[in-house]
């Protein structure tokens, strides 16, 4: 009883277990009725969605793959950055401030 898994058109990665092979089910995120495919289906349907820019994540896997920035990276590590050091300024004026030793 060995486990597989497969996916629907919307996207969603689905698990089934070989004595399911034939059984029709529904697709818990579109509601599409899915005939459970055979391991080797399964497998063949998930290199056309790799050859199509679909990458198998755990969460997703029919979106296509996205490539993140470097720019919007550098912008991140500054504004997080600036932010901390206004963190600072505040609470070095809060806790060192003059009226609290007199």
């Amino acid at each position: 009883m060995s486990r597989f898994k497969f996916a629907c058109s919307c996207g969603k990665r689905l698990a089934a277990y070989d004595w399911m092979v034939g059984r029709i089910l529904s697709c818990p995120n579109c509601g599409r009725t899915l005939t459970v495919p055979t391991p080797f289906q399964a497998e063949d349907q998930l290199s056309d969605m790799i050859d199509k820019g679909y990458t198998p994540t755990r969460r997703r896997f029919g979106q296509p793959m996205e490539r993140k920035s470097l720019l919007g990276r550098v912008v991140l590590v500054v504004v997080v950055g600036l932010l901390a050091v206004a963190v600072g300024v505040l609470l070095r004026y809060l806790f060192h401030s003059p009226a609290l030793y007199p």
